[in-house]
């Protein structure tokens, strides 16, 4: 099976692909990419955590208790 990515620079044109692969009856997953203040966010949110664990208030897990809570 093969990944197609599709990149619609409006609405109307992501509403005309959708209502074709509808009636085609092919499968979609949908993923909307970020927006910017969600990167910041994301950003800052991880300098906090550093700047935390370098002040030692915070432990870190190990990559191997990170993949065993998977």
């Amino acid at each position: 099976m093969e990944t197609i990515i599709v990149k619609p620079k409006t609405n109307s044109e992501s509403k005309a692909v959708l209502d074709f692969l509808k009636k085609t009856r092919i499968t979609v997953e949908i993923y909307k990419e970020p927006s910017k203040a969600d990167v910041l966010n994301s950003s800052e949110k991880g300098a906090k955590e550093v700047q935390r664990y370098t002040k030692g208030k915070v432990r870190l897990k190990e990559a191997t208790h990170l993949l065993n809570e998977l």
